[in-house]
């Protein structure tokens, strides 16, 4: 089971990356982004990296990115990773991004998930969820959480990677 970690920072560069053969191939980019306990970090967005609501990204914007810890990952400074999905952030918005029971408590079990009806579940491709979205991985955005544990929530959206 992949194991996503977040990571939050202020985005100071982004460039379209090269391929291997040295030529700009236009379809990945690198987004650079500074963070407060890991200092510079390199993103790696591709065309399959999730980008909640489409947001565009810009020099400046607070972002949240999700990485597969389990995936490979270069050993080279500053650290590179391979992003699932990005978040811009917002005041008041919360995000987790990980793999949700039959309980809707994610694989950590720090956050517990009550839908109601007001609760947007989508496809990242922005289609309505019919189902339930117990045992998939979630991307879950929500704006407060009871100080129990797990945490427990009223998610404002949740969007469902049915493979991740």
């Amino acid at each position: 089971m992949a194991s996503f970690f977040p990571i939050t920072g202020t985005i100071s560069q982004i460039e379209p990356m090269q391929s291997s053969a040295g030529s700009w191939c236009g379809c990945s980019l690198m987004i650079s982004i500074s963070t407060a306990y890991q200092g510079m970090v390199n993103l790696v967005v591709t065309p399959y990296t999730y980008i909640f609501n489409q947001e565009p990204l810009g020099v400046g914007d607070s972002i949240t990115a999700f990485y597969d810890a389990s995936a490979p990952a270069p050993l080279i400074f500053p650290p590179q990773y391979r992003v699932t999905a990005i978040v811009k952030d917002a005041k008041g918005r919360m995000v987790d991004f990980s793999y949700y029971d039959e309980n809707l408590i994610n694989a950590g079990g720090t956050l517990q998930l009550n839908l109601s009806g007001n609760t947007v579940i989508a496809y990242p491709n922005g289609q309505p969820f019919c189902g339930n979205p117990a045992g998939h991985y979630l991307l879950v955005l929500y704006s407060s959480a009871t100080r129990s544990v797990p945490a427990v929530t009223d998610p404002d959206a949740v969007v469902v990677f049915c493979c991740a």
